[in-house]
């Protein structure tokens, strides 16, 4: 069954944000990669995080950036401190509470597959950025080992299960219709990194919210059999991949 976003975080954004406040640098590759896609401009911008969750966006943007956090779960939200964030907003991803064309900048990582109003979205997004404003998605791709591990592995050994809207080709047609132009789209390849495996098992339990509690046994070789992972003497390093897609709104 399809879990919406607002259901899964309302049950699972506690633990969620446990996991991102225990090892903040563990998906930092990731943040890094989805600022880097996103390509702003050196100057004063406004960028929305959609959806923020907890806030974990703004350390890795440029000091110029002006951050606005939006999520529709009051809890989630309001679990982080959100530093440096000018505007914090409760709200459903397809009706936005910002004016037309006031925004530079909208980034939404990892949290798209679990919104049904995709086409709304992408509606909403393009009615809140100025002329030459990016939109920017990164999201799992169909059929890649990460969406493997969330439907298969996620989806075991979690109760709510996990059933993604993950992106394809149909994704990059839908935002052409909606108006944007598309000025990159492809997979990434990267690590979520640890100390060690203790803390990579740890951290999925936490992220994922795994409440029927697989064993460490059960865990490593469901990881190992979907997306990998490396250990070393000093690291342990969780393999990841997400497609980024930039798309920008015509002058």
């Amino acid at each position: 069954m399809q879990q919406h976003y607002q259901d899964i975080y309302t049950k699972r954004g506690v633990s969620y944000h446990a996991a991102m406040t225990r090892w903040p640098q563990a998906r930092k590759q990731e943040f890094e990669r989805v600022v880097a896609v996103a390509d702003l401009p050196e100057r004063a911008v406004r960028v929305v995080d959609l959806p923020s969750g907890g806030g974990y966006l703004g350390r890795y943007l440029p000091k110029t950036a002006h951050l606005i956090a939006i999520d529709p779960v009051e809890d989630f939200l309001r679990s982080g401190q959100h530093e440096g964030t000018e505007r914090i907003a409760c709200a459903p991803h397809h009706r936005l509470p910002l004016e037309d064309g006031s925004v530079e900048s909208v980034i939404s990582l990892a949290g798209l597959h679990h919104i049904p109003e995709q086409a709304s979205v992408f509606e909403e997004c393009f009615r809140i950025l100025a002329k030459g404003g990016s939109f920017v998605i990164a999201d799992g791709q169909a059929g890649s080992p990460t969406t493997h591990f969330l439907d298969g592995v996620v989806g075991r050994f979690n109760t709510m299960g996990h059933n993604g809207l993950y992106l394809n080709e149909t994704h990059i047609g839908m935002l052409v219709e909606t108006g944007f132009q598309v000025e990159y789209s492809a997979l990434n390849n990267y690590t979520w990194d640890f100390a060690n495996r203790r803390e990579m098992l740890d951290f999925c339990r936490l992220l994922f919210g795994m409440d029927r509690d697989p064993s460490d046994a059960d865990l490593l070789a469901a990881i190992a059999e979907t997306v990998g992972y490396t250990e070393r003497d000093t690291s342990c390093e969780l393999h990841w991949s997400l497609q980024f897609i930039r798309v920008r709104k015509p002058h």
